[in-house]
């Protein structure tokens, strides 16, 4: 087994918070430690990739690489009608069709 090291940290809960979790944790068979453990690691993940996506986004648009609010409502309002139009495309004029397939 791995060396795993941990540091203890104290966290507040309201009351039914906490009898919520130790329900969860006796169902679970996990301790309440575990899964608070767990909750944190995920929402630290969570944040961090949150985080570097909205920096992606940013220096994509200051690059001129974005959608108008315009062009992505009139094609969402189409969606389900007779006259569905083709998805909007980068303002920058070029297909970027295969920038997600690179990532």
């Amino acid at each position: 087994m791995p060396n795993t090291r941990t540091a203890t940290f104290s966290v507040r809960l309201k009351p039914e918070t906490r009898k919520r979790l130790a329900k969860l944790a006796k169902s679970s068979g996990r301790s309440s430690n575990f899964l608070i453990s767990d909750a944190v690691e995920s929402y630290v993940a969570d944040q961090e990739k949150m985080l570097a996506d909205m920096r992606q986004a940013e220096r994509e648009f200051k690059a001129g690489h974005y959608i108008r609010h315009e062009d992505m409502k009139a094609w969402l309002l189409s969606w389900g009608t007779d006259h569905e139009i083709p998805p909007p495309r980068c303002v920058c004029g070029k297909s970027h069709d295969n920038e997600q397939s690179k990532q």
